[in-house]
């Protein structure tokens, strides 16, 4: 019998959920924190930035604070789950992303040779033949 490695990547690609509410009780499915904490952003976006076009639209259609507050939230909740730029979720993708910013693209580094270097540091010029 040929040894193989197990592959545990589906494993880290599970997403840490709640089920468990404490004195609470139980929810009778388990929910992603990630679903939770894209809802909540998204409602608190829709309730800070927009209530007040929301509530001035709510006189023409009486359905639209339901529409706002409850469905474009879960809307986002599932086009996030279903975006994934090179292969990651949007949420891991733009966390590596903003870290790449700060990191390396604003403090101007380069590597060279498995060093970093400072772009003021560079006073030459490296020119390869054609």
């Amino acid at each position: 019998m040929k040894w193989e490695p197990h592959n545990y990547s589906a494993a880290f690609k599970e997403p840490y959920r709640i089920q468990d509410l404490g004195n609470l009780g139980r929810l009778p499915a388990p929910i992603a924190v990630v679903n939770i904490g894209s809802f909540l952003f998204v409602f608190g976006l829709m309730w800070g930035a927009f209530r007040d076009f929301i509530q001035r639209g709510a006189k023409i259609l009486p359905f639209l604070p339901a529409l706002c507050y409850i469905g474009f939230p879960i809307a986002s909740v599932l086009l996030l789950n279903k975006i994934q730029p090179d292969g990651k979720k949007l949420y891991y993708y733009v966390f590596d992303l903003v870290i790449y910013l700060i990191i390396i693209h604003w403090r101007d580094i380069y590597f060279f040779n498995g060093a970093a270097f400072r772009q003021s540091d560079i006073n030459e010029v490296i020119r390869f033949k054609k």
